[in-house]
């Protein structure tokens, strides 16, 4: 179930981080002040996974959820522009 959670979460962290670089591109302030509130609160859900991870194999497994989340993101957020 981590590994699910870290995969939801980095793939809104995608999204997300795609939106806010919109609205600096649009000179969108208010947009802008939105997005970089709300990202630090994105990661809650896996930073504490990431911490307590003791073994190397963990590591791995969380950065490979973490490559797909954000891969994952980034290939909505194409389709959506697109």
């Amino acid at each position: 179930m981590r590994y699910f959670i870290i995969f939801i979460s980095t793939l809104i962290i995608e999204i997300c981080s795609t939106f806010y670089i919109r609205n600096v591109a649009a000179e969108n302030s208010l947009g802008m002040m939105f997005f970089a509130f709300i990202a630090p609160f994105l990661g809650l859900p896996f930073v504490g996974y990431m911490v307590e991870s003791k073994t190397w194999s963990e590591r791995w497994k969380m950065a490979f959820a973490s490559a797909f989340g954000y891969t994952a993101g980034a290939i909505i957020v194409i389709t959506l522009i697109n």
